[in-house]
């Protein structure tokens, strides 16, 4: 067997078999033959994945920590649902105390699932950003998988954070998952206005640079400062938690002229005067600087 091949196998205990006899990395999809029967398919790879160094059974695989970051996302959406349920029936005390043991149902559920994934770097570098969560760790353990997303490019592709063609279009395709442009969006928001004493400097020199770059309305205000801003600083927190999954799987990370390395400790700093001017006119980051 070698690099690249596809194996197909019909049931999940069969490939889940054949991908516990293995320390290489397998990347996994499902697809459906000819006479419409739903098959799973193996790519194999010569990459090694360090997941069972961390997590036991079913979990040491990225397939399953998608699922889980699925299951999270969908729980979510649940309890925007449930929340907008509860305001309309706000007058009936039995139907709010049903929705809210709902809800604490849901929020238990989001706890188990962050225990099983406790352990891994990416956890604690979201940890020390202020404005990220539980929710947040997840959805980047489980929407970077870094072997198949082998540049920090085709993790933001899949976020749909590549820059303005990213957005959604009638008539045009978009690859990646939509829903996880605005989670991205939420993600830098809150990271921002918590005031997270890396990021903030950052995203207020980028926003700078913008607001000189960008035209005004009549009123004097530009809104597309702030929205290129919050794309860029999105993309800034994609590609962190996607650096720090492919150190810790101990793959090659390449990084380019304008480099800037993820949050390195809880009380980090960012006053690099050097970069936060460079930053501020658009120019590329002093290879002289130190960066943290």
């Amino acid at each position: 067997m070698s690099s690249g091949e596809v194996i197909v196998f019909n049931s999940w205990d069969e490939l889940w078999d054949f991908i516990e006899s293995r320390r290489e990395y397998v990347a996994i999809d499902r697809a459906r033959t000819k006479g419409g029967e739903s098959v799973y398919l193996a790519r194999l790879t010569n990459d090694v994945c360090r997941l069972p160094e961390l997590f036991k059974g079913s979990m040491a695989h990225h397939y399953n920590l998608e699922g889980l970051a699925r299951l999270v996302l969908m729980l979510k959406r649940q309890k925007q649902s449930l929340d907008t349920i509860r305001k309309e029936y706000a007058w009936q005390e039995w139907a709010v105390e049903a929705f809210n043991r709902i809800v604490k149902e849901r929020e238990k559920l989001v706890d188990e699932v962050y225990d099983h994934v406790a352990a891994h770097p990416v956890t604690h570098w979201v940890e020390r950003v202020k404005g990220l969560g539980k929710h947040d760790a997840i959805l980047f353990l489980g929407f970077i998988d870094p072997h198949i997303a082998t540049s920090a490019g085709k993790a933001y592709k899949y976020w749909c954070l590549a820059g303005p063609e990213s957005k959604l279009r009638s008539g045009r395709k978009v690859e990646g998952k939509p829903i996880l442009r605005g989670e991205g969006f939420f993600m830098a928001s809150r990271v921002w206005m918590r005031g997270d004493e890396y990021y903030k400097p950052l995203a207020e020199a980028k926003k700078e640079y913008y607001l000189a770059k960008l035209p005004q309305d009549e009123r004097g205000r530009n809104a597309h400062a702030h929205a290129r801003t919050l794309l860029w600083l999105a993309r800034l927190l994609v590609g962190h938690a996607w650096e720090v999954h492919r150190r810790f799987e101990r793959l090659p990370i390449n990084p380019h002229a304008n480099h800037i390395p993820p949050k390195p400790d809880e009380d980090a700093v960012f006053d690099n005067e050097k970069i936060l001017n460079a930053i501020r006119n658009g120019e590329r980051l002093p290879p002289d600087a130190v960066r943290v």
